[in-house]
């Protein structure tokens, strides 16, 4: 029994948590691909009984689901590329040296340490159109009022921008670590040829960075495509289900209209769609690394 243990050893360490993981991610992956293939509906008052598929072509041709992934990418794309460019460029001034930089740090984590929800509510108080903050903030400056999270034009980028708020911060711990990782001597190099800042950055920091922003872009990507708790707290999918993003339609599916099958038919997909997408950002990932010699 000793000599297998030491021979298997680095097994017995993973198994715990090669365990873990099994029950709590593959389980109710396989769960929910059973559930998707049912009609299941409790307002009926009957069992699951399997569908041969039919819940995905009922899906797929439902124009309230193409509507909600519609909302979603753009939700996503919104607050994800927000977020990659402000995390980037705080982190870049943090990267130097000057007077406060811990306080400043520390101002800037705030934000991720807080709850999505009591983020969201917090928001709705600063969007509120009559007494808000930022009413108050736009025409102390000669802006117009925005309607925020009441209008359907404004909702989507309302809700992006508290997301962008709140979940900077990581971004910036990421571009931090990988700057302070970077190789010192092609910066040195770069300076020594004569290469202005904006230069050294485009040509040296920005390909040497391009594994960890591939990473933590994917990390945002996926985080905010499947994001629920922020949304549901400030507008619940409203108004006119103009924020209902797919894991809501999905929500509302399942708890307001008790159709279990269709439900899990939705976040199978949902599944589905960020598999896809991840398999392709991680080839391109590969295929820039490959190009700039990472």
């Amino acid at each position: 029994m000793s000599n297998f243990v030491n021979k298997h050893i680095k097994w017995v360490f993973s198994l715990p948590a090669l365990i873990f993981m099994i029950l709590m991610i593959a389980v109710p992956i396989v769960m929910t691909f059973i559930f998707s293939l049912n009609e299941w509906n409790l307002l009926m008052g009957n069992g699951m009984k399997f569908n041969f598929g039919k819940n995905y072509i009922d899906v797929l041709t439902s124009v309230e689901f193409w509507q909600s992934l519609g909302i979603t990418f753009y939700y996503t794309i919104l607050a994800t590329v927000a977020e990659m460019l402000l995390g980037l460029a705080i982190a870049l001034v943090l990267n130097r040296n000057f007077v406060g930089k811990n306080v400043v740090k520390t101002i800037v984590l705030l934000p991720y340490m807080m709850a999505p929800v009591a983020v969201g509510l917090m928001w709705m108080l600063f969007y509120e159109p009559s007494s808000g903050l930022m009413n108050f903030i736009f025409t102390s400056v000669g802006l117009p009022r925005s309607s925020f999270v009441s209008a359907k034009e404004t909702v989507i980028p309302a809700i992006a921008a508290v997301e962008t708020w709140q979940m900077t911060p990581m971004v910036v711990i990421v571009c931090l670590a990988g700057l302070s990782s970077l190789p010192t001597d092609p910066m040195e190099a770069a300076r020594v040829d004569g290469a202005t800042p904006l230069q050294s950055f485009f040509k040296v920091t920005l390909p040497l960075m391009t594994r960890t922003l591939f990473s933590i872009g994917l990390l945002r990507f996926i985080d905010v495509f499947k994001s629920f708790d922020l949304i549901y707290a400030m507008t619940k999918g409203g108004p006119a289900n103009a924020s209902r993003t797919l894991n809501l339609y999905a929500y509302e599916t399942a708890f307001s209209y008790y159709r279990f099958g269709t439900s899990s038919t939705m976040l199978m997909l949902l599944f589905i769609i960020v598999m896809i997408l991840s398999v392709v950002v991680m080839k391109v990932q590969r295929k820039l690394v490959e190009y700039y010699g990472g």
